[in-house]
């Protein structure tokens, strides 16, 4: 299911972002933007979803830097290098109100830039969100220790990215050979190795659940969602727990026969979900 994503590039060459905006191209519409997880990039996250999504909205995506179609500089992935990066996103694309909604990775920025500007967000959308697990600290210090960031860093094989892709959904079979192939393709370069280490060394770090950092994604209040996958190997099911502690009042939907990349093993039903909340 392709896209007719409207592309262009955000910022100077070194610093550009890819953007991508698909439904309604007046401005003056009601608005989404929406942010992929670890290692995705736009196509590989929202295709299937998208044309299941109201029309009449404006839908804007963006790769996140040092992924897919972005640059990959050579900086430290942490969390204000993210929230930086998301501010010119915003500035750039998105009215004064407008709805927001993050996968993994995703979900833990866009969680965060809510409780930075509440006063910015209509509804936020949580699917699958990275940083609500309690999870050992010593784990996030062994992922940015050199041993690990040196293997984070050298060249998978194609029987590795495949079984990566693969372990993300319930069936293989939504993937598409394209995807499968431009995966391949990225895990090839450097300097996306170079990012995903760097995520594990300092983002992951900081987005590590805390009493500290619930007090604080508490500012934001408003409406939410929370959408996980029945069958998520890499962010597990227990986490929903800990993300509805934080927002208590969320409306939640459990996908079943989804994995972690559940909008695209559950595309129609998560579209459901999203239709009606933003509705």
């Amino acid at each position: 299911m392709n896209v007719a994503w409207r592309e262009r590039t955000l910022g100077p060459a070194g610093e550009r972002i890819a953007v991508f905006e698909s439904g309604s191209a007046d401005r003056e519409a009601p608005t989404l933007l929406l942010i992929h997880g670890l290692g995705h990039w736009t196509q590989a996250a929202w295709d299937r979803l998208v044309p299941l999504l109201d029309p009449a909205w404006r839908i804007v995506a963006f790769d996140l830097p040092g992924f897919g179609g972005s640059d990959k500089p050579d900086a430290r992935y942490d969390a204000a290098f993210f929230a930086r990066n998301l501010d010119r996103v915003v500035a750039a694309e998105m009215p004064e109100r407008f709805a927001l909604a993050g996968h993994s990775l995703g979900g833990a920025l866009a969680a965060r830039y809510a409780a930075a500007h509440p006063e910015r967000i209509r509804r936020l959308a949580l699917l699958a969100p990275a940083g609500f697990l309690r999870v050992a600290s010593l784990v996030y210090v062994a992922l940015g220790s050199p041993p690990i960031q040196w293997l984070l860093q050298r060249r998978p094989s194609r029987g590795f990215v495949d079984r990566i892709l693969s372990d993300a959904v319930v069936d293989p079979g939504v993937i598409a050979p394209d995807v499968r192939e431009r995966a391949h393709v990225l895990a090839a370069d450097p300097a996306l190795r170079r990012a995903f280490a760097g995520v594990y060394a300092a983002a992951m770090r900081e987005f590590a659940h805390s009493k500290t950092l619930a007090a604080r994604l508490r500012t934001w209040s408003g409406p939410t969602l929370i959408l996980w996958g029945r069958n998520d190997r890499y962010i597990p099911l227990r986490a929903l727990r800990d993300t509805q502690a934080v927002y208590p009042a969320a409306q939640t939907t459990i996908l079943e026969r989804a994995g972690h990349v559940l909008m695209a093993d559950q595309p129609a039903a998560t579209a459901a979900a999203l239709r009606a909340f933003l509705s």
